[in-house]
């Protein structure tokens, strides 16, 4: 028995499938973790669901996924609380007579995943430099509650857009909405952080180099992240295409190479830590932040 991390799919059905078929997969035996962006801009969005979510159905202890930015905007768009632009590519689920089964399974998908047996931890964006594993969870847990209740996901859901809170408090536990918004933007759309860990979402489109100038590096050079370079836990997350899967930190681990920016595709063989990758047949103008070079 073998364990993979897949990066974003991004709707990348045709990479998706031959990388399954390269590393051999069995989901009877192997299991399958995914970073989230399961969807949003790629070609085959419906088959990627309908792959994932027949797995799943099937090998429930098996399959292991996370929400990701492009998820949650499914799920806005899907409520009607947020307008699809057409490069989202999301009119076929929108349509399909399976959408209910879109939703619910995205409504029970969570944020964070641990496994305490394997020592691993994987989430879209990372996790928020204040939080340790313990934290990181209860968080991830609240917000899962939020998407279970429709009245709670419904508020959330008319209100997720914003640049606001940047900054964890204890005192924000009390603000359910602004609280509940920090944790979904800590897991799904974090890069960069300053000194005082607050987020910054104003560098999507410059360097490493360039954000330094602004005193801004990324979440995983800060705070508690440190703890995966003296356990035995490794963090693994997607999200960053920029990267290109270069994160240089014992323990952590980023794995999106872009496969629907017309890169790969890549997948981490937990067990040795080797990865694999597949060339991406998807054209799509890539407009995230620029690798440090």
């Amino acid at each position: 028995m073998s364990a993979y991390v897949f990066g974003d799919l991004h709707g990348c059905y045709d990479e998706f499938s031959k990388l399954l078929h390269k590393i051999d997969f069995n989901a009877s035996k192997d299991e399958l973790y995914l970073t989230g962006d399961l969807i949003g801009r790629g070609p085959h969005p419906e088959k990627t669901l309908d792959t994932i979510i027949n797995l799943k159905q099937k090998f429930p202890d098996k399959i292991h996924c996370v929400l990701g930015n492009h998820d949650l905007n499914f799920l806005a768009i899907a409520a009607g609380f947020h307008t699809a632009r057409k490069k989202d590519n999301l009119e076929g689920l929108l349509a399909s007579d399976k959408l209910d089964l879109y939703l619910q399974f995205y409504y029970s998908t969570p944020l964070l995943y641990i496994d305490q047996n394997r020592k691993l931890a994987v989430s879209h964006a990372g996790v928020y430099p204040m939080w340790d594993l313990e934290e990181a969870q209860k968080h991830s847990n609240i917000f899962s509650n939020v998407l279970a209740d429709p009245v709670s996901r419904k508020l959330f859901l008319a209100n997720m857009y914003a640049d606001h809170p940047v900054c964890y408090t204890k005192e924000l536990e009390s603000s359910d909405l602004n609280y509940w918004r920090f944790i979904v933007n800590a897991y799904t759309r974090m890069r960069l952080c300053d000194k005082k860990m607050n987020l910054d979402y104003g560098h999507s489109d410059c360097s490493l180099k360039e954000a330094e100038k602004d005193h801004l590096y990324p979440w995983f050079k800060y705070g508690k992240p440190y703890m995966y370079r003296n356990t035995a836990y490794t963090l693994v997350f997607g999200h960053w295409a920029a990267l290109n899967a270069e994160c240089n930190e014992k323990n952590i681990i980023a794995l999106d190479t872009g496969c629907v920016w017309g890169n790969k595709l890549t997948c981490l063989c937990v067990d040795n830590g080797k990865k694999t990758t597949v060339k991406s047949g998807v054209k799509i103008e890539f407009s995230s932040m620029k690798k440090t070079s």
